[in-house]
């Protein structure tokens, strides 16, 4: 019966038994007869046929009705035996960098338990890029565009650096009027073995790349934040992380008229990446979709 009335709703709703048997994969004679063999069953006419259209009888058009109210309850408990079965379980890793993990994932990773409790969830702060097909992690928050095409990725969200400083430590250090100027500051800077550090800078189309030799640094982001607030430099860290304090006045932004980066080219989008693979697991599924409506939509 239930494949009765999905082929009754079918014809119905495309008009035709040629496009309903299209669309069904079946024959339009078949179809035919399994409305005649429905019809005799019922012992009444559903549908009045013509060469040009098909209408609905009155018992017709209530029997169409009762069908899909039927169909969509069948739907609704099948589901839901789905989801119990797909349940939101198991183990999940997930790796980004210092200051997004520290003030953004963990604090969603206890809200993400707190909705699944039977999960169980690693986190990685670390400012090298991890290799998704080598490493154990099923999700990567990274700035810039994957180069991999069999990774998985989304634009979360634009980030653009700023430069700040404690107005305590500004009160104190040499005029600053100009990225040159940074040479005379002391500037708080992510730690490069063995590398120069560089800041670049653009306005109205000038641009400046200013090599930088700074007092402090550090792996991750949070110290960074944490000397700025210290009134020990100057930082180039993105603005997302320092909005609270540019409110409340513990930072201030140095040289806004500068538009200032860590790169040269300027990879200001922050991406959540994962593999084909992973996301076939309802853990990362779920984990995906909070992130990306946490944070994206922001």
């Amino acid at each position: 019966m239930f494949e009765a009335m999905e082929q009754f709703i079918k014809i119905v709703e495309l008009h035709t038994f040629s496009a309903a048997a299209e669309s069904l994969g079946k024959s339009p004679s078949s179809l035919t007869r399994k409305l005649d063999q429905l019809e005799e069953e019922l012992k009444t006419k559903l549908l009045i046929r013509s060469t040009r259209r098909l209408e609905l009888t009155s018992d017709g058009e209530q029997f169409y009705n009762q069908c899909k109210q039927i169909l969509e309850s069948v739907q609704v408990a099948k589901h839901s035996f789905i989801e119990k079965r797909t349940s939101v379980e198991g183990t999940i890793a997930i790796t980004t960098f210092d200051s997004f993990g520290r003030s953004v994932l963990v604090p969603l990773i206890a809200e993400f338990r707190d909705t699944h409790p039977n999960t169980k969830v690693t986190i990685g702060l670390d400012n090298t890029i991890a290799d998704l097909h080598k490493s154990p992690f099923d999700i990567a928050i990274r700035y810039g565009r994957p180069d991999d095409s069999n990774l998985i990725f989304r634009p979360l969200k634009k980030m653009p650096s700023i430069l700040i400083a404690s107005e305590h430590y500004l009160e104190k250090a040499p005029p600053l009027e100009s990225p040159d100027d940074l040479k005379l500051h002391s500037c708080l800077a992510f730690y490069k073995s063995r590398q120069h550090t560089w800041w670049y800078f653009e306005k109205n189309n000038e641009q400046r790349k200013v090599r930088i030799d700074p007092t402090l640094t550090s792996e991750g982001g949070t110290p960074l934040l944490m000397w700025a607030r210290a009134n020990q430099g100057i930082a180039l860290v993105s603005k997302y992380f320092v909005e609270r304090d540019l409110k409340n006045g513990s930072l201030i932004e140095v040289l806004p008229t500068w538009n200032a980066s860590l790169t040269e080219q300027d990879n200001a989008i922050m991406y959540l990446v994962w593999k084909a693979s992973s996301a076939q697991k309802p853990i990362v599924r779920a984990m995906i979709d909070l992130i990306m409506n946490r944070v994206a939509n922001e």
